[in-house]
């Protein structure tokens, strides 16, 4: 599990808390960097950066503010789910940004989407077990909620917890069906991959960009596909 440190007495640190806190998912939270995987904090980012979230001078940090609270809600949910123990942003990626800061300000006040809009993990370099366990899975799955079945893609990872002896996993459902059983406030749900019998999961949570997260506890749908094959 990752341990998360946040530093800081602003707004945007108190969101952070506020939404880790309200996450299905079990995030750790500590006020002792030294005792950390990851640090968030409420300082400006070194220069140079990237995005003013995370810079290359700066590993296993992020930098918040106000208009990236979301941004940075995503990538510590990628770190959960990988049970990352360290993150640097990519060099060429954090060489990008600089890049486009150079052009005119007229030009990126009018570009049409807002970079901190969209986190995507591979402008990082995760640093995490690697085992089977924490190998991620992305497929198309077959999923059944209140009935219905669909087909949607799920991008998960999951590990072994020590505490209760279980397997945990933990994901992101894409599909419109997904989005709008969950908003009825269907939960319960059975997953199934490729070739495999269908698992217990729970629909936990809409994200920010309109995806929903999914949840498990016991044989995940990628090791029944395999035991089944």
């Amino acid at each position: 599990m990752t341990v998360i440190a946040l530093t800081g007495t602003s707004p945007a640190i108190a969101q952070v808390r506020r939404r880790l806190a309200a996450s299905p998912l079990d995030f750790r939270l500590t006020g002792d960097a030294e005792a950390a995987d990851l640090v968030v904090t409420d300082a400006p980012a070194p220069d140079p950066n990237h995005l003013t979230v995370a810079s290359t001078l700066a590993p296993d940090t992020f930098f918040v503010r106000d208009a990236s609270v979301d941004y940075v809600i995503a990538a510590l949910t990628e770190a959960q789910l990988t049970a990352a123990h360290g993150v640097r942003v990519r060099p060429p990626v954090q060489s990008g940004t600089a890049l486009e800061q150079q052009k005119p300000r007229w030009w990126r006040r009018h570009r049409r989407t807002d970079p901190l809009a969209h986190f995507d993990p591979v402008h990082y370099d995760w640093d995490s077990e690697e085992t089977v366990e924490t190998e991620v899975f992305d497929e198309d799955v077959v999923v059944t909620v209140g009935g219905e079945e669909f087909t949607a893609r799920l991008r998960a990872r999951g590990h072994l917890d020590g505490s209760d002896g279980h397997f945990h996993w933990a994901g992101t459902l894409y599909g419109e069906r997904a989005h709008a059983l969950k908003s009825d406030g269907k939960s319960r749900a059975s997953v199934a991959a490729a070739g495999g019998e269908p698992v217990p999961a729970k629909l936990t949570e809409i994200t920010q960009w309109g995806t929903v997260r999914m949840t498990g506890v016991g044989t995940p749908p990628w090791a029944a596909a395999t035991q089944d094959a």
